[in-house]
């Protein structure tokens, strides 16, 4: 098992799977180096993200304060290729299908990005990519994107990663794979110093992913959550009301919601780091000054959690 990973100081994380696709490159930039100011310094990416573009992206906005930074990337899955031959075609036959119908024209496969790349070969080329884009020579935490044991059984894959810790080119690999495919790689004894997945207030899944001897990523706490609250106070008034009574806060702010299940995130995660991401950079240093007011109490949990089962009956 690799053995260089220091976490960073900071205990959530900025994501940044939503630079490059929705928002322009100059917000983007200044989004990153936002997160940086408001004393954030766990970045993570990916080379999927934003079409392949948010790399670069981040790249731009740390380029002077790489040494402020525990910067994360991953590699198994590549963007679709969009080249600018590619656009052109892609816009021509998106007119197309549209003119056509869906059915008689169907999407090309090409502008689908490449799952399941795990050949050695290509995950270096990869990490090369992701190394440059990035502006640096070496990633802190380089992690396996949404990989399964089956990628990992001939062992080459973990010899590779060991091989380049001792290079310098990452400081530490791990796992960035759904939960049903972490535990499964958990029980397969391959050991990682870092596993990132999903959590969910309504699932009560970080436990299990909490504890050994590796540090638990988790991520995605906030927008489904806060999608099916809306959902559920929508449908029952009454049951807002309460929500807000139990909580002590406005369930109808959803800053106000958010930072609750932050603070969940945080407990049910004591030593590892939580990720989030945003376009607003107000809402970046909301989630800091969550953060400095720790994580929920015990009372405080269970009141939450009275809460959710309620919500969860409503919207199921």
């Amino acid at each position: 098992m690799n053995t260089n990973s220091d976490m960073p100081r900071c205990r959530i994380g900025f994501g940044t799977g939503h630079l490059g696709s929705s928002i322009e490159r100059a917000e983007a930039v200044n989004l990153v180096r936002c997160a940086l100011d408001a004393g954030l310094t766990h970045i993570d990416t990916a080379r999927l993200y934003g079409d392949g573009r948010a790399e670069a992206i981040v790249g731009e906005a740390i380029a002077d304060r790489r040494s402020e930074i525990f910067l994360v990337s991953k590699g198994g899955i590549l963007p679709a290729h969009n080249g600018w031959p590619r656009r052109i075609l892609n816009k021509a036959l998106s007119t197309g299908r549209r003119l056509a119908g869906d059915t008689l024209l169907p999407a090309p496969r090409w502008n689908e990005p490449r799952f399941g790349v795990f050949d050695v070969s290509d995950l270096r080329a990869s990490l090369e990519t992701s190394l440059e884009k990035l502006g640096t020579d070496y990633l802190d935490l380089f992690l396996l994107h949404e990989v399964e044991a089956s990628h990992l059984s001939s062992g080459r894959v973990i010899q590779a990663l060991q091989d380049w810790v001792k290079e310098g080119v990452i400081r530490s690999y791990g796992i960035a794979s759904t939960p049903l495919q972490s535990r499964d790689l958990l029980a397969s004894g391959v050991g990682f110093s870092f596993v990132q997945t999903a959590a969910s207030v309504f699932d009560c899944n970080a436990n299990e992913f909490v504890g050994g001897e590796h540090k638990t990523i988790t991520h995605s706490w906030l927008g489904p959550a806060l999608a099916r609250f809306r959902r559920a106070f929508e449908m029952d008034q009454d049951l807002a009301i309460m929500a807000g009574s139990v909580l002590s806060i406005d369930v109808r702010q959803s800053s106000q919601l958010a930072a609750y299940l932050l603070r969940h995130a945080l407990a049910s995660n004591p030593e590892g780091t939580v990720l989030f991401s945003t376009r607003s950079p107000e809402r970046i240093r909301e989630m800091v000054r969550t953060v400095d007011g720790g994580a929920l109490s015990p009372d405080e949990h269970d009141r939450l959690m009275s809460v959710v089962a309620r919500v969860a009956d409503v919207s199921d």
